[in-house]
């Protein structure tokens, strides 16, 4: 059924044909009940404020695509809304594209135009938008985001891990849609593509972030985490390691640190809300199974085990912190 799963954008121009069609919109969004997004486009004020950041990201992005000329292509952080690729830390509100031919206009408030010549793969349309490829993105945001931010996008994007918002553009609305299947980023292709472009603007960046890349990363906060621990100097750890139980099965660690005897996990929101990682399960019950784990690996595998959460993994000093308690040295300055 389709629903609407975002803001839909109010075209006020239309409204300035109409006799005192400019006062009404003034009206309205003197009196609260419009949101002005750009120049002759509004929002419902009610729907704006029920939306999240991601929602209201995709407004900003039918906003400026609908005042665009012909043959913008989104770019870097916009596609990477649409695609559905995590992006931590800095998220500005500005919308990215960039021309098919090289040249761009100038760049204007709440727009940014990037000038660089895209080859016939590196343009798709995906849910009613024109955007980068994922290869193309992975190396756009290689390129421009600080480390840590590049590790968690490229991750997932090399795992095929996209979580977009659940819409499409249908005119001047979005209407809920089924999950599209995206191909994870081709490592190799990446690294070959990074190596063609040697001496451009943040390559040096790229092809460091690339390196670090790993698709066994399960989740954003475990990137971001993987990412701090390389920068604060610790030993690297080993990802996703599975430790047998007594009664059978396996308990799988975040982070593994053989020589060390300590264990890393990363405790996510998601890790006790979201079905896919509960089941039928309360959220209550998952915390006491994991704290059973916890004790299994403690009591079978003489592991330390260290948890840390977001506020952790975004805060340095609170990680490195954590980390020293449960007993790693920092091995580089």
């Amino acid at each position: 059924m389709d629903t609407t799963v975002a803001p839909r954008i109010i075209l006020t121009a239309d409204e300035r044909r109409a006799p005192a069609g400019d006062r009404w919109v003034q009206r309205a969004v003197t009196h609260g009940r419009l949101v002005r997004i750009r120049a002759g486009i509004h929002v419902d004020a009610g729907e704006w404020a029920a939306s999240g950041h991601d929602q209201r990201a995709l407004v900003r992005l039918l906003a400026a695509v609908r005042t665009r000329r012909q043959g913008a292509v989104l770019t870097h952080e916009s596609a990477a809304l649409v695609l559905g690729v995590p992006i931590v830390g800095p998220r500005p509100d500005t919308v990215h594209f960039i021309s098919r031919t090289g040249s761009a206009p100038r760049n204007e408030r709440g727009v940014v135009w990037h000038r660089a010549r895209l080859g016939d793969d590196d343009v798709i349309e995906h849910r009613g938008f024109v955007l980068t490829s994922p290869e193309r993105t992975a190396f756009d945001l290689a390129r421009t985001r600080r480390f840590a931010s590049a590790t968690v996008a490229l991750d997932a994007m090399l795992a095929g891990r996209y979580e977009p918002v659940p819409a499409r553009v249908d005119g001047a609305r979005f209407v809920e849609c089924a999950p599209e299947e995206l191909i994870p980023v081709d490592e190799d292709r990446l690294v070959e593509r990074i190596a063609a472009a040697r001496g451009a603007r943040g390559i040096r960046a790229a092809r460091r972030a690339v390196e670090f890349a790993d698709a066994r990363s399960g989740s954003p906060g475990e990137s971001l985490s993987r990412a701090q621990i390389h920068l604060l100097g610790f030993p690297a750890p080993q990802l996703q390691v599975p430790f047998a139980r007594s009664g059978g099965g396996d308990d799988v660690t975040d982070f593994h640190w053989r020589e060390y005897g300590v264990a890393g996990e990363f405790d996510g929101f998601v890790k006790y809300h979201r079905e896919e990682y509960t089941g039928d399960l309360s959220p209550e019950e998952v915390v006491w199974r994991e704290k059973e784990r916890e004790r299994r690996l403690r009591r079978e595998h003489g592991l330390e085990v260290s948890r840390w959460t977001w506020d952790d993994a975004r805060t340095p000093q609170l990680l490195k912190a954590e980390l020293l308690a449960a007993g790693l040295p920092i091995v580089r300055g």
